[in-house]
Order: structure tokens, then C-alpha cells, then sequence
């Protein structure tokens, strides 16, 4: 093929630019823009995605090389993706080849082809319908249960409904399954596929979903602000009930994997569709099946954690992200997105509308309302006959503790247990003590690589760093004078697991952290025991506070809000406010009147007072008043430059370096200065913090300051990274 056009490639490498090849020898027809193509980089062949035809190259083409291999004969990805993945890589500032690498699954990364689509799994026989198994046969009568509502079981989604294969293929051998292979379709979706919910529309939420009816689809930004237990999934249900039966597909984001099963849950009783469902746990094969399914129509609804908010659609027709404020949809490393936001720039190029849902909107999205860029939509009254719990505030000062509860809390969770309802106390650190210290000389339990001490883990018998997760076997005698007055020090859900059963050894106890709900159905099973106990005592960190529906819990316990009320960050007085306004909510969400107990050596704090006795919202009104007053996002733009290296000097030294390659420009520059773990994995983090009034003057001046970085960053020596709009500056 003659020289006269080339072709741009965005190579997933960690280099801020695209690169130009000349087409591949042996095709006739390039390869149009979307397709994946192989090319020789350096020594290595590595998998790019075409972004463009030239007639120019800045080289000659006697300097450029050929693509190598053409592994898709149609584009994988669309225009809309590719102006995304653009995006992306213009507005956080990062190399566009890994901007167009994470729209894909690893395996389309890796070069891998496409999978068969065949679908496999159980439907019932006719001799199956009457069919019950023994009593003791757990497993099967969940199945069976299954397919009282359901027609079919996909192979895919037999985890997310909690049955196992081996109960599947036991009921196939006594003729009540019948497993099947079957090409999908893309279904017409109809009102016939709906299961209507046996509640009806109360008012407020009647009238938000004719307001959405109301205009044609286009473009809306929408923050729907509903407190706790206001009905906020039975307006999404409603919202994606129209877009389904238009034909198109709806995108649904949830914060937390835990959250991802209950809400399929929902979604299957109501839709008889295909549903793809994103999360951490899933196989590269399951990936990309369900990534294919969308793609191609087959699936019309997409569920999943943060990333899914890259799954190829079709004809996507609605974006929602459920609790818009959680932190969770803030990738924290490599390229560092917010998914809310790159769901409104998605929806804003889709020309669909997004729903922002929350009890607790961000301080961000919250001004947008205000200022007219988002619609807002409130429900201020709890579905059904439910009302808000009442809060108490529990003054701790030279009172009694147990292990950081106090004793005043403990008949009231007595009194709980004893009218056969459940308790939920909260704590925000697991394990069983944050340090292990020696009563005769004071060494404390302290990680080697960072600047943190080792929590007890008494179950597992080791000290862990909650940072770089160094693992140490619990000493029997302090390492420097050989005592063995060896004693704890502070509270995590292990030990207030510990000591809530001591107190109350009849009542069923569960604890709800990361490290009892590691394996990939934990966290379901646990949910469904807990929703089958009348009386119970819930222990757990910030996992218990997200969106989880726990329909007996009557009484909330908030222990040690002091530590989350004095945050260092400016942030740390608003995420207060979301986290204690959300677990208060997890209390009386039926017709079962609610209590919040929160413990606090400071019960006359202003704002702890504000959030108690007017809410969230105006607490927020108050903060985002603050914030004007001081400059601070959302009124102006922020980003966070961090350095780490093996020597503090040397990274002070660059980050003063990088400072002065912009000290001309007009944006304020703070730092560097360490970052509150100031050593992590033996290396040192500082950070030089950029604030501009104009998102166009921090641009620029990131700008800059990347290109000399270019030149002095050794990566061999030093962990690099721009974090724009960051939500953690600690």
C-alpha cells in the first residue's frame, strides 16, 4: 500500500501522546478508527486502538513502522467511546493509550479475541414445577425459590443468586432442571417483561417521573436528593421502565461490590431482560461476555461498580449513579477519574439523561443544582409509613466505657434485642486493636515501612498495616525490653465483636468488614442471615452504611465520631455529615420507629449540633458558604501533584523544582509538604497542591509542569502522579 496516509494509534503505554505507523503490508483496506490493531513498540509488540487517518506524519516515512496485525474486522470501539477516552485523556492529563485501554475488558487489551456468546444454564421440566426437596436440602430449595419467579438461570448469573452448581446438577439428575445451550438474542422489550411493583407511586414520586416524561430525550443532568428510605429505587425502576420499553439501554452505577447483588436482586423481580453485571469479582471471561452482551444489544441492562461505566452499549438510553457521593467512584491510583463525573461528560456525548441519587449529595453536585446546571429533584418523605429516626446525641465525657462503648448505650441495646428487633452499632476501623503497646517501656506496635502502627488481627493471629499490609506474627514478649505486659490499645469491629457478645452471649452476631466478607459470597450470605433473624446486633465499619435496606434494625450506635468530625482534609466535615446522615438511615425503614445513639466527647460542637437537629442539607448549605468564602472547590479547581521516593530530600527537592517551572502563572502553589502518612512502603510521599480560579489556568499550568517532570522523574527512583479534582488532599 502506497505511503499516503498513516495512521494515528493510541499505544497503551504510559507516553502522553499518540503514535504514527504506516499501515500494515499485507491489507489492502485500513483499518478504520475503533479497531485494535498489534504494533512493534520498542522491542515489544503491544495492542493500540486506531484513532485517526493522516495524509501528514510529523516523521518521515522512512522512519515510521508498519502495524503489524488488524485484530478486528469492524471497529470495537465506538465514536461516543472514542470521544470519551479523548476526553479523558484532555481533562485529567494522562496518556491517551491507557485512556483507551480501560474502555476495554484485559483480555480485548491482551489482544485476545472475542468470545462465543452461546448461553448456558437451568430452566425447569414439567415434572420440576411440582417438585420439593428435603427439608434439609438448603441449596436446592433456594433454586427452586429461583425459579418460582424466574424462567431460566443463567450460567453467568447463578453467583449473583446465590445457588451453587452442585445443587443445580443434582436437581438435573432427578429431572426437575433441564440445562440448556442457546445463541441470544437482542429481545424486543415490552410491557409484558415488566413485574410491576405491588406498591404504588406516592405523590412526590408520581410527579418526578411525569416531570420526566414531560420533555423528549436529550441531555439532563439530574440530582434526585431523597432522604434515607424515601423511595429513590422505585424512581430509578420507573425511569428505566420507559427507556427499556423505547428500546434502549440503561447504565446503572452502585459504590460497593456488597451492594451489587441486592440490587440484581431488585432488578431481576421487576425486568425479564438480560442484565450484565459488572464488578471486581468477576472472571476475564465473565468480563468480557457480559461486555459483549451490551455491546451488542443483548443485555439492556448494565449494572456495576465503578468501571462498568466503560461497558460498550448499543443504544444507551439513561445513566444512574447511585449514591452519587461515595468516595468509592474516585479511582485512586493509575488514571484517577471521578466515574460521577465521566458519567455526565458520557451522558452529555450520548445525549441521554443522568440521574445523581443520594440522601447526602456532594457539596459539588449540590451547587450545580443551585446554579441551575443539574435539575433537582427532591423526595422529603419516607416511603410508606415510615419516619425518620429520632438522634440523640451521647455525651461520653468521665463516663464508663467498655471498650469504646459506652455504658449507658448498653441497655438500649438490650432493650432492642428484647423486642425482637436489631441493633447496629458502627465503628470506622476493623480489626481488634489499632496498636499492641508494652505497658513497662511503651514500644508500640509500629509498621517498618510506614510511618503507622500494625493493627491487631486477633482472629488471624497477626499484626497488619492497614497501608502496605505488612503481615507480623503477634509477639509473646516486647521485642525491646522482653516484658511480656504486652496490652491493647483502642477498639476495631473485631474486638467490639468481642465484647457485644460477652454482654449479650444469646443474641446472633454479625460483623460486617472487609476482612469477614472477603470471599466472593459472604457478603450476600450474610445479608440473607441477617434478614432471616428477628433480633440481632450488626457490627461493622462504613460497608454497613451503603444503601444496604435492613428492615428490623431499630437502633443505630455511631461510636467514635469525634475521629471523622476533626478530619484534617476541608472535606472531613462533609463526609461527617454523609456517613452519619446514611447509617441513621439504616434505622427505622419500615413502620418501626428508628433511634440514633451517637457517642461524642464534644456533643456542643456546632456543626455535630447543625447535622442533629436540621439535617444534612443544611449542613451542607452552610459548607458550600464556607467554601465560597474561601476560595475553596467547588469554586475553584484543584489539583494534587504527589511525589514519592526513597529519599525525603529528593522528593522535596523535585516537587520545589516542579513548583518553580509555574511560580509565573497565576495559580496558587502549596507546598510541598508531607502527606499525613508521610512514609508508606519505605517510601517518602509529599505532595505540592495546585489551586486556580479558572479550570483553563490549571490546565496550562498542569500542563507545564508535566513536561518538566518528563525530564527529572526517574521511574526507576520515584512514584509519580497528578490527581485532578482530588478528594483526598490529606
Amino acid at each position: 500500500m502506497p505511503h499516503d496516509l498513516f495512521l494515528k494509534i493510541a499505544v497503551n503505554c504510559p507516553l502522553r501522546r499518540s503514535f504514527d505507523y504506516l499501515p500494515p503490508k499485507q491489507v489492502n483496506e485500513l483499518p478504520v478508527p475503533g479497531t485494535r490493531v498489534s504494533v512493534p513498540f520498542g522491542n515489544r509488540k503491544l495492542t493500540g486502538i486506531v484513532i485517526a487517518t493522516t495524509a501528514t506524519s510529523d516523521l518521515p516515512a522512512n522512519k515510521l513502522r508498519h502495524v503489524e496485525t488488524v485484530l478486528d474486522s469492524t471497529p470495537i470501539v465506538s465514536t461516543t467511546m472514542m470521544q470519551l477516552a479523548t476526553w479523558m485523556s484532555d481533562y485529567y492529563q494522562h496518556p491517551i493509550g491507557e485512556c483507551f485501554a480501560i474502555l476495554l475488558p484485559s483480555l480485548l487489551r491482551k489482544g485476545e479475541k472475542q468470545v462465543d456468546l452461546s448461553e448456558n444454564g437451568w430452566q425447569l421440566t414439567d415434572s420440576g414445577k411440582d417438585f420439593r426437596p428435603a427439608a434439609n436440602a438448603i441449596q436446592q430449595q433456594k433454586a427452586i425459590d429461583y425459579f418460582q419467579s424466574n424462567a431460566r438461570l443463567n450460567d453467568d448469573n447463578k453467583g449473583a443468586a446465590g445457588i451453587s452448581l452442585s445443587a443445580l446438577k443434582n436437581l438435573v439428575k432427578k429431572d426437575v432442571l433441564h440445562p440448556y445451550t442457546e445463541q441470544p438474542a437482542k429481545m424486543e422489550f415490552t410491557a409484558a417483561h415488566i413485574h410491576h411493583s405491588p406498591f404504588g407511586l406516592n405523590t412526590q414520586q408520581a410527579g418526578l417521573i411525569q416531570r420526566f416524561e414531560a420533555q423528549p430525550p436529550s441531555f439532563r443532568p439530574i440530582l434526585l436528593e431523597g432522604i434515607t428510605g424515601s423511595g429513590k429505587t422505585e424512581v430509578y425502576l420507573q425511569l428505566i421502565e420507559r427507556v427499556l420499553l423505547a428500546g434502549k439501554q440503561a447504565l446503572i452505577l452502585v459504590p460497593e461490590i456488597g451492594l451489587t447483588p441486592q440490587t440484581i436482586a431488585r432488578f431481576q423481580k421487576r425486568f425479564d431482560c438480560a442484565m450484565a453485571v459488572f464488578h471486581s469479582n468477576l472472571t476475564d471471561q465473565q468480563r468480557l461476555r457480559y461486555w459483549q452482551q451490551s455491546q451488542a444489544g443483548i443485555a439492556r441492562i448494565i449494572i456495576g461498580t465503578r468501571s462498568a461505566l466503560f461497558t460498550a452499549t448499543e443504544d444507551l438510553g439513561i445513566i444512574i449513579i447511585d449514591e452519587e457521593h461515595d468516595l468509592s467512584y474516585k479511582q485512586q491510583d493509575g488514571l484517577r477519574y471521578s466515574a460521577r463525573d465521566l458519567a455526565c461528560v458520557r451522558a452529555k456525548i450520548e445525549q441521554i439523561p443522568v440521574v445523581l441519587g443520594s440522601a447526602t449529595p456532594s457539596l459539588e453536585t449540590l451547587n450545580n443544582a443551585d446554579t441551575q446546571k443539574f435539575e433537582h429533584w427532591e423526595l422529603t418523605e419516607r416511603a410508606g409509613n415510615a419516619s425518620p429516626a429520632t438522634v440523640e446525641l451521647v455525651d461520653i465525657r468521665n463516663q464508663p466505657m467498655v471498650d469504646g462503648l459506652a455504658e449507658s448505650v448498653l441497655p438500649h441495646i438490650a432493650h432492642c434485642l428484647q423486642q425482637q428487633q436489631q441493633a447496629l452499632v458502627f465503628i470506622n476501623r476493623r480489626g481488634f486493636a489499632p496498636m499492641l503497646i508494652c505497658h513497662d517501656c511503651g514500644w508500640v506496635s509500629q509498621c517498618e515501612a510506614c510511618d503507622a502502627r500494625m493493627t491487631l488481627h486477633l482472629r488471624a493471629q497477626h499484626l497488619r498495616c492497614h497501608h502496605c499490609q505488612a503481615v507480623s506474627p503477634i509477639p509473646m514478649q516486647c521485642p525491646a525490653c522482653q516484658s511480656s505486659e504486652l496490652v491493647y490499645q483502642g477498639a476495631g469491629t473485631e474486638r467490639l465483636e468481642s465484647t457485644l457478645k460477652q454482654h449479650f452471649p444469646d443474641a446472633p452476631l454479625f460483623r460486617i468488614d472487609r476482612d469477614t466478607t472477603a470471599g466472593k459470597q459472604t457478603m450476600q450470605n450474610m445479608l440473607a442471615q441477617i434478614h432471616e433473624q428477628p433480633s440481632a446486633i450488626l457490627v461493622g465499619t462504613q460497608m454497613l452504611a451503603k444503601g444496604h435496606h435492613f428492615p428490623n434494625v431499630t437502633l443505630v450506635v455511631i461510636l467514635e465520631a469525634d475521629s471523622a468530625l476533626m478530619g484534617t482534609d476541608y472535606r472531613a466535615t462533609e463526609r461527617f455529615g454523609q456517613l452519619v446522615t446514611q447509617i441513621v438511615g439504616r434505622a427505622g425503614r419500615e413502620e418501626k420507629p428508628g433511634h440514633a445513639l451517637i457517642q461524642t466527647h464534644y456533643p456542643d460542637h456546632m456543626q455535630l449540633q447543625k447535622l442533629v437537629h436540621h439535617g444534612y442539607r443544611r449542613l451542607a448549605m452552610d459548607l458550600l458558604s464556607q467554601r465560597r468564602e474561601l476560595g475553596l472547590p467547588p469554586f475553584s479547581f484543584q489539583a494534587l501533584i504527589r511525589l514519592e521516593a526513597r529519599d525525603a530530600q529528593d522528593a522535596i527537592n523535585l516537587l520545589q523544582h516542579l513548583q518553580q517551572s509555574i511560580s509565573h502563572l497565576p495559580i496558587i502553589a502549596i507546598g510541598p509538604y508531607p502527606a499525613n502518612l508521610q512514609r508508606r512502603a519505605h517510601y517518602f510521599r509529599f505532595q505540592l497542591m495546585l489551586q486556580a480560579h479558572q479550570r483553563a489556568q490549571l490546565k496550562y499550568a498542569v500542563g507545564i509542569l508535566l513536561d518538566t517532570a518528563t525530564a527529572l522523574i526517574k521511574p526507576a527512583q520515584h512514584r509519580f502522579s497528578v490527581d485532578i479534582d482530588p478528594q483526598d488532599v490529606s
